[in-house]
């Protein structure tokens, strides 16, 4: 990677055999792969090395062989996986670049990862791979438990979310408004803005690159902001605490500013997970200063309740009043192109890569 800057000449395709299935492994076909916001970082970083696949991607499979008592032939699964059609799977690994699952993750799951378990069949009936995957996946959950943690959201919260044209903050806005509070979203340019304000149907959005965007802020919180969902960080972050209400509520879920940043933080030490999600020292005054109640997390510590959380999405989506954002590039071939294209090209909701379309 030259200056941080990916290109699709530095992707290579490889093809190797299948191995053979070992007792307690599952050969799975990758259906639909999520590409992370944080692709990019982990492969300068060197945490995808140089030669090797991205190991850490959620993706959507079907079990096609079972040596594994968890898994099933048929089964819809959702697992860790790289940048190949198939994959060896147990319910004895653990997960990819993060820390371990819950005992009471693991027993849901079957599993001794938080990200690989088996769909309900009623869930794979109701909903295509890209929904299950973005609604049902990290991106869902985070804004469920999310919203839920800073709740109980009320009709008089006035609620700001930044990232809105994102898979994470076109959710959370929709679950503030099917609440019945008042959502102001932000946006980078007129056209994302316009698209917010008619996709997701929420009250006003604000393009956050303005030069008045501060006095655009006042004007669309007079009375402050009780809800903040955060997935950007840095100044954006600063600029919007400053607003909020004595007793408000903060919930960050990530650190896009440095993500899509033109030139990556050279790697340190591993911040603490607040300051990688953008909550600076001068934020951590504020929140303090007013008691403000800040969430910081990464959802699985709330995977135990995954099923009830895809029941009350399931009941959002089937009523109409919530909607699956997602941007599915169609073909394994045009993975490097999706993963270049991530950080260069304008797009809404959670980018995926659809590799069997049957």
């Amino acid at each position: 990677m030259v200056n941080d800057v990916l290109g699709p000449e530095q992707f290579e395709l490889r093809e190797g055999p299948i191995p053979e299935l070992k007792q307690g492994q599952a050969l799975v076909r990758v259906k639909l792969l999520n590409i992370h916001s944080g692709t990019r970082a982990r492969m300068a970083n060197g945490m995808t090395k140089l030669g090797d696949t991205d190991r850490s991607n959620y993706a959507c499979a079907e079990v096609v062989q079972s040596r594994d008592q968890t898994f099933r032939e048929g089964d819809v699964i959702a697992c860790q996986a790289g940048w190949q059609d198939y994959q060896i799977v147990s319910s004895e690994d653990a997960s990819v670049g993060y820390g371990p699952a819950s005992e009471l993750v693991k027993a849901l799951n079957g599993t001794n990862s938080q990200w690989n378990y088996v769909f309900r069949p009623a869930m794979v009936k109701m909903w295509p791979p890209e929904v299950l995957m973005e609604m049902f996946g990290t991106s869902g959950m985070t804004a469920y438990f999310g919203m839920r943690e800073c709740g109980p959201l009320m009709p008089r919260d006035c609620v700001a979310v930044a990232g809105t044209t994102g898979s994470v903050g076109s959710i959370a806005a929709q679950l503030a408004r099917i609440a019945g509070c008042y959502v102001v979203g932000f946006g980078g340019g007129a056209d994302r803005c316009k698209w917010v304000l008619d996709t997701l149907g929420i009250a006003r959005c604000i393009d956050y690159r303005a030069a008045d965007f501060a006095e655009q802020l006042k004007a669309a919180f007079p009375a402050g902001i009780d809800v903040y969902s955060d997935g950007i960080g840095g100044t954006l972050t600063e600029t919007v605490t400053q607003l909020m209400n004595q007793n408000s509520r903060l919930f960050s879920y990530g650190g896009a500013a440095a993500y899509y940043a033109d030139k990556l933080d050279a790697p340190r030490q591993r911040p603490s997970l607040r300051r990688a999600f953008g909550i600076s020292e001068t934020i951590e005054a504020v929140l303090k200063q007013r008691n403000i109640k800040s969430e910081c997390w990464i959802v699985d510590a709330f995977y135990h309740e995954r099923l009830k959380a895809e029941d009350d999405l399931s009941r959002h989506l089937r009523s109409g009043a919530l909607k699956p954002i997602n941007n599915v590039v169609e073909g394994f071939e045009n993975l490097p192109a999706a993963v270049v294209g991530l950080y260069t090209t304008s797009r809404a909701g959670k980018l995926q890569v659809r590799f069997d379309a049957t």
